[in-house]
């Protein structure tokens, strides 16, 4: 659930903004064929409602529905009493609450003689939502259209690179907040999250590493314990639903500090240059200050506000080079484990 301000500032996303991205969506789905298009929404997987709304769906599931003309619907399972205020924080579309979103927009695809329905992720589309969608429009073609989504989304445009540098700023600033000298990991990790909530972040996840020592994994407060002799911070967060990530850690002995510092500092001037892979990037970046433990880069995609486009183990695909990213590294330094994350390309 939210728990931070959310609302529309025409200034940071101007309507044109979104509308033009509507316009990209349309002309892809019109060069495959595809009448409409259908994305499914919950708490988790929100990002193709933001980038097209400029509104983060929370808490309970929906369906947006954009066809080739006219105004995009939202149908959400909330309750009527929040669709005035969601109105009020989404730019672009209609809302409709309903306990039925699938068959409402099937009423909606029946009315308009759609025949072929662009479907965002197909495969994890809910199969009861797909039958109700079927049942309220027979005859309907159900297709997946989320290249077509990815070649629309791919270009990240002026507007979500200033959300995104804000996010970052913030994200860095409260890893910078954190309190090293303190003993237990949530005294270490509170002022982080005061400094996200404080600055503007609707969502925000603060996390540690208590022992990079024995483990890189990260906890949440109600799993955290004493801290370790090396740990990190690990900051989450969204801001007008652009989302980032920034991690950050720290040695109690000074020397494995200043190592700590350096890694940290190749990660804060990383960039890609012209003609180089993310492989050699991140090897020239980090080759000399330790054995490269892991890497991985994230990305808007899909359903999603961060997913894994490329890794170290070369599983991960879709990387744009060209769009900001969040770059995750893992370094081994001297016996010492280092983890480091900010976004990239901005």
């Amino acid at each position: 659930m939210r728990r931070g301000l959310m609302a529309w500032d025409p200034l940071e996303v101007p309507a044109s903004a979104l509308a033009d991205r509507l316009a990209r969506l349309r002309a892809e789905l019109a060069r495959e064929g595809v009448d409409v298009f259908v994305a499914y929404t919950n708490i988790a997987r929100g990002g193709s409602v933001w980038w097209l709304t400029g509104f983060t769906p929370y808490w309970n599931e929906g369906l947006l529905y954009a066809p080739a003309q006219g105004e995009m619907v939202f149908a959400t399972a909330l309750s009527k009493r929040v669709a005035e205020w969601i109105s009020s924080v989404m730019p672009a579309g209609e809302v409709t609450t309903t306990p039925r979103p699938a068959a409402f927009i099937g009423e909606h695809i029946a009315r308009d003689g759609a025949k072929r329905i662009g479907i965002l992720e197909l495969d994890d589309f809910p199969a009861g939502h797909a039958q109700a969608i079927l049942q309220a429009s027979p005859g309907v073609e159900l297709v997946d259209v989320t290249q077509a989504f990815a070649r629309a989304r791919n270009e990240s445009d002026a507007v979500e690179r200033l959300l995104l540098t804000k996010a970052d700023a913030l994200a860095q600033a409260a890893c910078a907040a954190v309190d090293v000298s303190s003993a237990h990991a949530r005294d270490f990790i509170a002022p982080a999250e005061s400094v996200a909530r404080l600055g503007g972040a609707e969502e925000c996840f603060t996390l540690v590493a208590g022992d990079l020592g024995s483990s890189r994994a990260f906890v949440r407060t109600d799993s955290m314990g004493p801290l370790g002799e090396t740990f990190a911070a690990r900051v989450s967060l969204a801001y007008k639903g652009a989302w980032t990530r920034h991690v950050r850690s720290f040695a109690r002995e000074a020397k494995a500090q200043q190592a700590m510092d350096r890694a940290h500092g190749a990660l804060m001037t990383f960039a890609l240059q012209s003609g180089e892979s993310l492989e050699q990037a991140v090897a020239r970046n980090f080759g000399s200050l330790g054995e490269i433990v892991n890497w991985v880069a994230e990305q808007p995609r899909g359903s999603y506000p961060l997913a894994p486009v490329a890794n170290m183990a070369q599983s991960a695909q879709g990387f744009t080079a060209h769009a900001p990213f969040v770059l995750d590294v893992e370094l081994a330094i001297e016996g010492r484990r280092w983890v480091g994350a900010r976004m990239i390309g901005l």
